[in-house]
């Protein structure tokens, strides 16, 4: 190997070694919940239905501070009040889609996406003119019916970037919040907590009161198995965040326990 080329991976190298140790201290950082995280609001219109642009270009995106209300909440049962969670910033409403989502078995295609993904998010970063966030979230909104109505939703730890499919109904602005917490809190390191065939939340963990007898109905919703169990068989949805409660298992994943315990 001549000089020229053992420069060029030594380059290389260091480039990925920052990369991995700035993403791993923003991971630490965040999950200390010593500061707000910083998040940043793509509001996408993504049919081509009137109503949903006109939907969009009124939308009060002081209602996503309800997240930081859940979140502050949700905290004290840990030993700690984090107020507030979240710092938004809302970029400027666009129409370009993010590339398709994989069917969720497509391991090759998923990889595939996740690279597509992560240099179509970082090129929204480069352009919005916004400064740098801790996690970015695509909320694609659509109306009622056709072929673009909402599909899944992703959020992912790696990259920092989550994908919302919200409905541009204000009677569906309490369940939009339900599923870009759901998300925000993936980026975080929360697992789902349902079974991914049915939707059924999963005991104990996908249950907000595991020790609640008798068992059924239940009141509220896990955030991450975002449905509130009536029967051993049978769920409904939840209304709002009000329904909805961090349980055990997410308060772990995503650190409360960790500032819980340190000194």
């Amino acid at each position: 190997m001549n000089v020229f080329k053992l420069m060029r991976v030594v380059i290389l190298l260091s480039v990925l070694f920052v990369i991995l140790v700035s993403t791993w201290m923003t991971e630490k950082r965040m999950a200390a919940w010593e500061r707000p995280i910083l998040v940043t609001i793509y509001p996408i219109i993504a049919d081509e239905n009137p109503a949903t642009r006109r939907f969009v270009e009124q939308l009060d995106f002081g209602a996503f501070e309800a997240v930081n209300r859940f979140m502050s909440e949700q905290s004290r049962p840990y030993g700690f009040n984090v107020t507030p969670a979240f710092r938004f910033q809302v970029a400027t409403t666009g129409v370009e889609l993010p590339p398709p989502v994989p069917g969720q078995f497509e391991t090759t295609a998923i990889g595939w996406w996740s690279l597509k993904m992560r240099w179509w998010a970082w090129m929204k970063d480069w352009e919005d003119n916004l400064v740098s966030p801790d996690i970015q979230m695509f909320v694609l909104y659509h109306g009622l019916g056709g072929e673009n109505e909402v599909g899944i939703s992703v959020g992912m730890r790696k990259g920092r970037y989550g994908l919302v499919k919200a409905y541009a109904l204000e009677s569906m602005n309490s369940t939009n919040l339900i599923v870009f917490t759901h998300e925000l809190l993936h980026v975080l390191g929360a697992s789902d907590k349902y079974v991914l065939t049915t939707g059924e939340p999963i005991f104990p963990e996908g249950y907000a009161e595991p020790g609640r007898r008798p068992l059924f109905p239940q009141h509220r919703a896990e955030i991450m198995g975002v449905r509130i169990p009536i029967n051993s068989f049978s769920s409904v949805m939840a209304d709002s965040l009000e329904q909805c409660k961090i349980g055990r298992q997410t308060a772990e994943e995503i650190g409360f326990f960790a500032r819980l315990n340190k000194p």
